[in-house]
């Protein structure tokens, strides 16, 4: 797949999801194929994960990273679309006239709920896009507690699965797919020669 729009929105944002260059990720190449005929669509879009440049904690972006980056991009891209995110540290929250965001711990379940909870939050999305911890039982914990939440006809992505994770993960879909038998779930291994570690997703349909 050759360089997209979205691959220029994000990299323009500070996003890490795809650049000119995806020296860390190349995600927006794939997501621009799944998504380039809903563009103008009125869609519901949250993702887990803002991007923290908090550098004590867990998956952060390091000191130099752009908080919400990944946010703004989907609003630029999703011009009619309301976006939603949340995270974990709460300094970083945020909100505009098409984004709003929550606090989460990912690795709680009574928090996942809690934010759910949030009344703008409680009717399902379109799109659902995990870029949290990037731990298989964070990863396991969020997606078991919130796949309800996505629509008919929706996608939920686990982003930045690692290399060593990824048959225990391939597994782990096998078993959503018999628990939750109106999804399917599959683990994606994306080819990125500047990334070798952690450039693989899961991919839910319902």
């Amino acid at each position: 797949m050759s360089y997209t729009p979205l691959c220029d929105i994000m990299e323009r944002h500070g996003s890490d999801k795809g650049s000119r260059n995806a020296s860390h990720h190349n995600y927006t190449k794939l997501y621009y194929e799944l998504f380039k005929n809903r563009r103008s669509d009125v869609l519901r879009i949250f993702e887990l994960g803002l991007g923290t440049n908090n550098t004590k904690l867990p998956s952060n972006m390091g000191e130099n990273g752009v908080p919400g980056a990944s946010l703004r991009g989907w609003a630029d891209f999703f011009p009619n679309s309301l976006i939603y995110g949340a995270d974990i540290d709460r300094e970083i929250l945020f909100n505009t006239d098409r984004i709003t965001t929550f606090y989460c711990d990912q690795t709680n379940p009574q928090s996942i709920t809690d934010m759910w909870d949030n009344d703008c939050l409680k009717e399902g999305f379109d799109i659902i896009v995990e870029d949290g911890l990037h731990e298989f039982d964070a990863n396991v914990c969020f997606f078991e507690n919130s796949i309800n939440k996505l629509k008919k006809g929706g996608i939920f992505i686990i982003e930045d699965i690692k290399l060593t994770d990824v048959n225990r993960m391939a597994e782990m879909c096998k078993e959503w797919n018999r628990k939750f038998p109106e999804i399917n779930a599959d683990v994606l291994l994306i080819q990125n020669e500047c990334n070798n570690f952690d450039n693989n997703i899961v991919i839910i349909k319902r």
